[in-house]
């Protein structure tokens, strides 16, 4: 165990200046974080278009803080910084254990760009992914050694409700909300089945994008997040349509409504299978199907207490697994294997 404080150096694109990571739950372990941001800080970073400067300068802050400083570990949370991490270490010769945290790709580099990805990203010790069929999918794509990868529930406090006594939306509605590998062209031809259903869509702006909006459907677009959270509290229940059977996403979004109570219809993908149970937390639908995403959302929308039921066997689900001090522990865990942290003996 060392006789000083261990420094661990974290690097993300986190744009509340708040943001400690998991400061307060790791705070037993003796853990000084120091914090390198990828937010762009002037003109330049702001107006590159074709190449994230930030990020670059970023990463390579986060490797001079963890010279500067004397770090045990860099925490870079998501792939491109993972492997900008990587290559700044290596090339100052700073040997250092990397956690390439939150990692996770909407889409997969093209077969172009992944050699250069698996390169930049083979000296990182350890992945942590949110499902199961990431640690086989990035292992193959990038030819990393699959113990590498740990898989953890997404964790996270229950969110934040702008004015949760009052809705944003009045009424009786099914909402769909989030952006990444949605297939709203599915949903919105659902809707139309469905003319006596209200659905609100909380979408980007590129998410509608020559889609026919029905008259049963509002959008909003680019929404705070807590008064999206508004939205999602006080709807009957969310449906979540992903662009396929293997897509690893929406994770942030299920989670979300099980922390609320909130049941939801979503496609049955593998990459949300170590959340979603149907017909115990949620009911499933096959990828790309309006007739059965229909079907679902009628049987939910006509059944209040399955809602009651699903919404709160996911409620108690996000309560025990996909929580701030889950991911915590894993990383206590971690600081335990390299000797960076005792646990406390038991008298």
């Amino acid at each position: 165990m060392p006789d000083h404080p261990v420094t661990v150096v974290c690097c993300a694109e986190i744009y509340d200046p708040g943001w400690r990571w998991l400061e307060a739950p790791l705070a037993d372990t003796g853990v000084k974080f120091e914090f390198a941001s990828c937010v762009p800080k002037n003109a330049l970073e702001r107006k590159a278009r074709r190449f994230n400067v930030g990020r670059l300068r970023g990463s390579l802050d986060a490797v001079r803080l963890a010279r500067r400083t004397g770090a045990k570990a860099i925490v870079a949370h998501g792939p491109t910084l993972a492997a900008w991490c990587g290559l700044f270490a290596r090339a100052a010769g700073l040997k250092i254990p990397i956690v390439a945290h939150t990692f996770n790709f909407t889409e997969l580099p093209n077969p172009a760009k992944r050699p250069v990805f698996a390169w930049a990203l083979s000296d990182v010790e350890k992945f942590v992914v949110f499902s199961t069929v990431e640690k086989q999918l990035y292992s193959k794509a990038f030819h990393v050694p699959i113990d590498r990868f740990d898989v953890v529930h997404w964790g996270v406090r229950p969110p934040e409700v702008e004015t949760p006594e009052t809705p944003f939306v009045q009424g009786d509605y099914v909402c769909a909300i989030g952006g990444n590998a949605r297939d709203y062209r599915t949903l919105l031809a659902a809707a139309e089945r469905l003319p006596h259903v209200p659905f609100v869509l909380v979408v980007r702006p590129e998410s509608l994008e020559g889609l026919r909006v029905p008259p049963n459907v509002t959008v909003h677009v680019n929404l705070p997040f807590p008064r999206t959270m508004n939205v999602l509290l006080h709807s009957r229940f969310m449906v979540l349509p992903l662009t396929s059977a293997q897509v690893p996403c929406g994770h942030v979004t299920l989670v979300a409504a099980m922390h609320l109570g909130r049941t939801f219809v979503i496609t049955d993908s593998a990459g949300v299978q170590d959340y979603v149970k149907d017909g115990e937390n949620s009911l499933t639908v096959p990828p790309g199907s309006p007739e059965g995403l229909a079907q679902a959302t009628e049987r939910l929308w006509n059944d209040r207490e399955l809602c009651r039921k699903l919404g709160e066997n996911g409620r108690k689900f996000a309560a025990a697994e996909c929580t701030e001090e889950r991911i915590a522990a894993h990383f206590r865990g971690w600081l335990e294997t390299h000797g960076l942290w005792a646990r406390p003996s038991v008298a």
